[in-house]
């Protein structure tokens, strides 16, 4: 348990630096970043039967921390009432990315360990 508040905190601190100093397109790189290691656990998690706490703190905690689709939803609000950006545009952005990332990791994974 204590392993996975540990994960959650880190997750959630690397997102708000990401969203701080990358302000235009830190929440897309932590979205992208937290999806690709999603996979890659998953792949290992399949190919070495890996510790399940392990894993619900490395997927649930820091990933799951990590990636935050709130803020999207915040963001693209945002810039919607500005007319800066549409809010359908970012929300394919930020799926799409993410879940392209989620694939690539685990597909990388599999490929190099198998």
């Amino acid at each position: 348990m204590m392993i996975f508040v540990i994960a959650a905190m880190l997750g959630a601190v690397v997102r708000y630096l990401a969203d701080y100093y990358l302000p235009h397109h830190g929440i897309l790189i932590v979205n992208m970043i937290g999806s690709c290691i999603a996979g890659i656990a998953v792949s290992l998690a399949l190919l070495l039967e890996l510790n399940e706490v392990v894993m619900q703190a490395i997927i649930g905690g820091f990933a799951g921390s990590l990636t935050t689709f709130s803020t999207v939803a915040v963001q693209a609000a945002e810039q919607r009432l500005d007319k800066t950006a549409s809010a359908a545009k970012i929300w394919v952005l930020h799926t799409g990315l993410s879940v392209v990332a989620g694939l690539t990791g685990a597909c990388l994974t599999l490929l190099f360990l198998h």
